[in-house]
């Protein structure tokens, strides 16, 4: 009898696992025997499979994003933050800003992150300048334009703020990639050259020059919205005169 029991409970097994991740059982009776059946791989397949479909969404994210993660992708996508923990514990992430957590050996994107934090601030003038590679230095503090309007505290970043009309904050923002190849958002050239001759007294006179000689140089550069710009912002006159003492 011991024998018949021990084949009926492999049977029963066999079966018990093909169903067990929908219906928990704890034993079978049958021919009047009692057959116990620990279901904990019941449980830890469940709890498994779950970890192992948060382990995916959290490395495809990863991966995506050139080696960062955000807490609100996180809680977007439903991801218990007890993952993101154990990762910073394991040494897997390290947490780089506010919400802002990078994979080790990936590049510390100064100007993505902060622009994460501060999604309504618009790189312009020198950082700007830089992001479409009109000079070659990187600025050694980070500037940004931000709508009249705007209140926020930037803690202990260190940046010069310019505050622009409502109307006139949205001119000519664009997006480009850093160099290490995060998106973030500045203004297209024409409008940073715009900036550039509106506010030339306080712009240092070698960026100034190396900034403009590098526009007309491009090939990318676009005269006609320069000067629709440059009539947005009462700066017509400058331009002109700009342009015809520098090229003639």
């Amino acid at each position: 009898m011991d024998k018949i029991a021990e084949s009926v409970q492999d049977i029963i097994n066999q079966y018990i696992q093909k169903i067990s991740r929908e219906i928990k059982i704890e034993k079978v009776i049958l021919f009047g025997y009692h057959f116990p059946f620990k279901l904990n791989f019941w449980y830890n397949n469940r709890v498994n499979g779950k970890q192992n479909v948060y382990q995916k969404k959290i490395n495809d994210a990863i991966n995506k994003n050139n080696g960062i993660v955000t807490t609100s992708y996180f809680d977007k996508n439903k991801i218990p933050r007890v993952y993101l923990t154990k990762m910073v514990r394991e040494g897997l992430l390290t947490r780089v800003g506010r919400g802002i957590y990078l994979s080790h050996g990936a590049d510390y994107d100064d100007y993505y992150f902060f622009q994460l934090t501060y999604k309504k601030c618009i790189y312009s003038y020198t950082s700007s300048l830089f992001l479409h590679n009109l000079i070659d230095k990187i600025p050694e503090i980070k500037e940004i334009t931000v709508s009249n309007n705007y209140n926020a505290n930037f803690r202990d970043e260190e940046l010069f703020v310019h505050y622009e009309k409502k109307e006139l904050f949205q001119i000519g923002i664009t997006e480009v990639k850093t160099i290490f190849s995060n998106p973030v958002k500045t203004y297209n050239i024409e409008r940073t050259i715009c900036d550039l001759i509106k506010n030339r007294k306080t712009i240092d006179s070698e960026t100034f020059v190396k900034g403009i000689n590098n526009y007309m140089r491009s090939k990318d550069k676009n005269i006609n919205r320069l000067m629709e710009y440059a009539g947005l912002f009462k700066i017509e006159e400058k331009t002109v005169e700009l342009l015809e003492v520098l090229y003639g």
